[in-house]
């Protein structure tokens, strides 16, 4: 995006300054950007994994069982709890995966109650390349940015993040929920 194109989260900080100069809206700068960057980010990668007809959630099944190291096996609760998923979500997940023949599941050699899902070699091989692809395709997206400049990036979404973690750990309640209008009957 050049400096001349239209800046859609400063166009809103424009507008709301100008509209309502008694509140303060710069949180929209921080959270507006930080949508932008999500769905782009999220855009991108799905493009970027189609052709290997994979989709983020599939990739990050598979990532996430290389990442564990040999044997390259997880139970699908260790998945789901690492994915932050339901175990539903997640068996729907390495059921697509196991067609695909990129996971297998296997018994716990002493547990029947339990299942593995585990990657095949043709699951490590894809994983092992798309996810070196990856990094090279992520490393072109910031290549925008110098090595000091990611450093403050990081440190910055790190200090966002906690920021918002100790926000909403110190509420005692929900938040305020707008009030629900009644109708009037007349009388």
């Amino acid at each position: 995006m050049d400096d001349g194109a239209m800046d859609t989260v400063g166009k809103a900080l424009d507008d709301w300054r100008r509209e309502r100069p008694d509140l303060d809206a710069s949180p929209i700068g921080v959270f507006g950007r930080l949508r932008h960057v999500a769905e782009l980010s999220r855009q991108e990668l799905e493009a970027f994994l189609a052709p290997y007809d994979l989709t983020p959630k599939s990739f990050d099944v598979l990532a996430n069982l290389r990442r564990g190291g040999p044997p390259y096996r997880k139970t699908p609760s260790e998945l789901a709890e690492s994915s932050l998923l339901s175990s539903g979500a997640m068996t729907g997940r390495l059921d697509a995966l196991e067609r695909q023949g990129l996971i297998r599941r296997s018994p716990h050699p002493n547990d029947r109650r339990v299942m593995f899902a585990e990657l095949t070699q043709v699951g490590l091989g894809l994983i092992d390349d798309v996810f070196a692809r990856h990094l090279a395709n992520e490393e072109t997206l910031l290549a925008g940015l110098s090595a000091e400049q990611r450093t403050q990036v990081i440190d910055g979404l790190m200090l966002l993040q906690r920021s918002i973690e100790t926000a909403v750990a110190g509420r005692a309640v929900a938040p305020p929920r707008r009030p629900r209008r009644t109708s009037r009957s007349s009388s």
